[in-house]
């Protein structure tokens, strides 16, 4: 791959039913987007706002250079994670110590890109005002929000979105007219995609028409009527639904139509339903997010005695289009459209269920929590990703359950264990979140002590990575008296280590002297793997800084030896690293290079990002000193480019190697050569950065991975040329693309600069 695939164009997913209808309004979206660059669809539940958002992106991505993005609001309800949802859905990780907000800026910056932000209504404030900042400091985004109501920000257009259009009353009833009209059309495509060879004629037609107009033109309850037209007559299915609307108006008089409407056209089509398929569905109502077939068959038989086969109910559901099911590379997972599941979680209440299946929900991720809290785990490298990927795909529900345990005392010790569990994932994947959960959990007391300490400990290794000393020295002198207290010993070893590294970002080094020294001895009284493993981290660090570097390589050798036998692959980079580092001090380059390498491998494993910068960074100091300058510079080049796209700080324990790498590079190489070195290894993409890594040679890595263009413009300035070269005005290309003018009047300038033009005539002729 090139440089030019280093970043995703979007993550809106394909359709997987046809569009009907709604011309007029995609075009009144996409010229509101045009116009203004926050615009919000707002209507009632079920209306199709989010299908209409994603057509009219759909329709616009190629003319947004970096891509369209959703963010799905429904599985969330902390207005704490607004941002941190946005940034998952970007593929950003929370990894970097930044304030969220800030790396989210900080990564959306000039980029040209369109924004969905999905279900707002529950979390109104919040998105009102992270969209405010975002549009306030990335000056070529533009949002498309789905709400209820409008986010109440400055230079907001609201597009209400109406039902579809039914045919006109007291028009003639002939077919063809009646076929024009979308709620008709919806329902004949559906019904038809549903199978049973449904077909509008002149016998069903006014059938046809009555349903459609029952039903309000609103889409989800037209889709969920179609899926009943295999097993029904047209005739029979308005006969039914007439009388559940007539017992819903009776008792609910004060709500508004189309609220009853689609009320009672998801009641009249769950009454068709079997007994335990309707358990199955309201049951289903305290998965927040996306869920598998296993989390189903765990969760829905609690409660009542449960005969049947929980994947036979689902399959009659996503039949029925009560949910919808999302086909994945390990089989699929199921889903619950928001207003189903508002009305799914009306029915378990009733049922006196919720409790209980929420505790069986907890149940099923704390055990999840506990597997992924890996100390001595055996697991093979593929495993040990694909857990982490899954625990990724989980995100929602894990939140839903640490929501549970605030709110009910007697949870609240399952939640920090469920927190403290999930360390490792915090770090590498969602650092100022596990940072909020472990924090709000502690406010609970609860009775388990062992949880508690845990938990801070995790919290004390959160602030390493943050950066964040005080807190976190505060935070691990709990742990620590917890732990003698509790004669938690491997553990107390594992927060002395921590209590060391944080002493030494204090400039405190007696102290982690001290802390580091107490953690081998009781390391070395146990004899335990882990806690050898971790009291060789601060053994380490301690070395390096008095720089005692074959103590430094025979500690990291010794603690990469255990990491390797007990499988603790989170660990292994981090020791081989020590090895690398010292053996470079010690002038082995040879030795260096194959711990790095081996280092680096195991950071892949793991997808530890920041901690591939780091190694990349540790490999240019090596290469540096074996006097391979050109790779050096390369070297620093794509680990300068990968820390920047990730906002992380540069490792002050890494910092005098980069500096020091980068003088030797300079001074072998001459200013220019090493510039033109570092500039090709930052615009190498990541699977080239590895292979650079790796020791691939530098002539292989250019030729596969660095396109040098003879165009001088850059890809949007191409496409401003194109429109400029068909005539339009800088105001129609605005339009067209999206951008503001001030910005077309930019690239215009840029493009006659670097075409030596004089005059936007001469860009006709260049195309």
């Amino acid at each position: 791959m090139g440089s030019t695939a280093r970043v995703k164009q979007g993550n809106v997913p394909a359709e997987v039913s046809s569009f009907v209808g709604r011309r007029h309004q995609v075009q009144e979206i996409k010229s509101s987007l045009a116009a203004s660059r926050m615009v919000t669809l707002v209507g009632p539940g079920g209306v199709g706002k989010t299908r209409l958002a994603l057509r009219a992106a759909a329709d616009v991505q190629r003319r947004v250079a970096d891509g369209v993005w959703l963010v799905e609001f429904g599985g969330h309800s902390d207005a704490e994670l607004v941002t941190r949802a946005v940034m998952t859905s970007m593929g950003l990780r929370d990894e970097s110590g930044q304030w969220p907000v800030s790396r989210l800026i900080d990564h959306i910056g000039t980029k040209n890109l369109l924004l969905i932000l999905d279900n707002c209504e529950h979390l109104l404030d919040a998105c009102a005002v992270l969209a405010d900042a975002l549009l306030h400091e990335a000056a070529e985004l533009r949002i498309l929000a789905t709400s209820r109501q409008p986010l109440g920000i400055s230079g907001e257009r609201v597009v209400p979105v109406h039902p579809l259009t039914l045919p006109a009353d007291g028009a003639p009833m002939e077919l063809a007219r009646v076929a024009q009209s979308e709620a008709v059309a919806l329902l004949v495509e559906r019904a038809s995609a549903a199978g049973g060879g449904f077909m509008l004629n002149e016998a069903n037609m006014s059938s046809v028409v009555e349903l459609t107009r029952r039903l309000d033109g609103i889409p989800l309850a037209i889709e969920l009527a179609a899926g009943r037209l295999r097993s029904l007559g047209v005739k029979q299915l308005v006969e039914r639904l007439n009388d559940r609307f007539h017992l819903l108006v009776g008792g609910s008089a004060a709500a508004p139509v189309r609220q009853q409407t689609l009320e009672a056209a998801i009641a009249w089509s769950h009454d068709l339903l079997h007994c335990e398929e309707k358990a199955v569905l309201r049951r289903l109502a305290v998965f927040p997010g996306s869920f598998t077939l296993d989390a189903a068959e765990n969760v829905c038989p609690s409660g009542a005695v449960f005969s049947s086969d929980v994947m036979a109910a689902l399959t009659a559901l996503v039949d029925r289009s009560f949910i919808s099911f999302e086909p994945t590379s390990d089989g699929g997972r199921y889903r619950l459209h928001e207003t189903m599941r508002e009305f799914a979680l009306l029915r378990v209440r009733e049922a006196a269920e919720e409790n209980i299946c929420r505790r069986a929900h907890l149940s099923y991720f704390a055990g999840m929590c506990r597997r992924a809290d890996s100390d001595g785990l055996e697991a093979n490298d593929e495993t040990t990703f694909a857990f982490l990927q899954a625990l990724e795909l989980e995100a929602d529900n894990i939140r839903g359950a640490l929501r549970y345990c605030l709110t009910e005392p007697d949870a609240a010790d399952l939640g920090l264990e469920m927190a403290a569990g999930l360390g490792r994932y915090w770090s590498n994947r969602a650092l100022s979140e596990g940072v909020h959960w472990i924090e709000s959990l502690l406010q609970r007391r609860g009775g388990n002590e062992l949880a508690r300490c845990r938990a801070l400990f995790v919290r004390s290794y959160l602030a390493v990575a943050q950066g964040d000393h005080a807190a976190g020295l505060e935070t691990v002198a709990e742990a620590a008296h917890m732990a003698r207290d509790l004669k938690a010993h491997v553990l107390l070893v594992r927060i002395l280590a921590i209590k060391a590294a944080l002493q030494v970002m204090d400039a405190n080094l007696p102290a982690a002297r001290r802390s580091s020294s107490e953690a081998q001895a009781l390391a070395d009284l146990l004899g335990d793997d882990i806690a050898q493993i971790a009291a060789a981290q601060s053994q380490a660090l301690i070395a390096s800084l008095d720089g005692e570097f074959e103590r430094m390589r025979d500690i990291g050798l010794g603690a990469a030896d255990r990491c390797r036998r007990v499988r603790e692959i989170y660990m292994l980079s981090t020791h081989l690293t020590s090895v690398g580092v010292a053996s470079m001090m010690l002038g082995e380059n040879s030795a260096a290079e194959s711990a790095l390498v081996e280092a680096l491998k195991a950071t892949l494993v793991i997808d530890d990002r920041p901690g591939l910068v780091l190694r990349l960074q540790a490999l240019a100091g090596n290469a540096a000193m074996a006097g391979h300058a050109e790779r050096a510079a390369m070297l620093l080049g794509v680990a300068e480019m990968l820390r920047i796209e990730g906002g992380y700080r540069v490792s002050p324990f890494i910092r005098p190697l980069v500096e020091k790498a980068a003088t030797l590079a300079r001074s072998q190489l001459g200013d220019k050569r090493y510039a033109r070195a570092f500039d090709d290894g930052a615009q190498l993409d990541h699977e080239a950065a590895v292979a650079l890594g790796m020791g691939l040679g530098l002539k292989t890595v250019r030729k596969a991975d660095l396109h040098v263009s003879a165009d001088p413009l850059s890809k949007r300035e191409r496409e401003v040329a194109g429109l400029a070269a068909e005539g339009l005005s800088n105001k129609e290309i605005a339009a067209r693309l999206f951008v503001s003018e001030r910005t077309v009047e930019t690239h215009i300038h840029n493009i006659l600069n670097k075409l030596g033009l004089s005059s936007r005539t001469g860009i006709g002729n260049w195309v």
